[in-house]
């Protein structure tokens, strides 16, 4: 595949960003630890600092579970989620093995079942959840070895990380 370069189209769409408000920064995460002890309230936190600019990322050990398997970290029976905000809505996308489950469409979901879910998987996720950084667009770009696939992302500085992360 030999993707055109349109420097351009690449520039208006930056300067059009700008013109919005888009901050672009540095692909980066914060980690909040996720345990046994962790309590709904501090869930209710992490959920809160979730916004158009942030991705969460978790592991649903209950999806598509069987009533009589016990679930397992990181296993094979659960899904990887990976949550956004648009406006006032939560949608989620779930994988597993380098795939998609539903096609990998973003499935509506309310506050209290994302809640509910990070919450009963709270054990299951390796001692920690991932709130990341969203990817804005991705952009051909020439370089002095031919080309190049830029990514920019939205800043996310402002979060500092708090208590109880990792």
């Amino acid at each position: 595949m030999n993707p055109k370069v349109k420097p351009l189209k690449n520039f208006i769409e930056i300067i059009y960003d700008k013109f919005r408000g888009i901050k672009f920064g540095e692909k980066s995460s914060i980690e909040f630890s996720l345990n046994k002890e962790t309590s709904s309230d501090r869930i209710d936190f992490i959920i809160s600092e979730l916004d158009h600019r942030t991705v969460l990322r978790f592991y649903d050990a209950f999806y598509s579970l069987p009533p009589n398997q016990e679930p397992v970290p990181l296993g094979d029976t659960g899904a990887f989620a990976e949550v956004r905000k648009n406006k006032n809505n939560f949608e989620v996308k779930l994988g597993n093995h380098g795939g998609y489950k539903n096609g990998g469409n973003w499935i509506k979901i309310s506050r209290n079942d994302l809640a509910e879910r990070i919450y009963k998987s709270r054990h299951f996720n390796g001692g920690r959840i991932k709130l990341e950084s969203r990817l804005i667009r991705r952009q051909w770009r020439k370089d002095e070895g031919g080309k190049v696939l830029m990514e920019f992302h939205h800043d996310i500085t402002d979060k500092k990380p708090c208590a109880n992360t990792v």
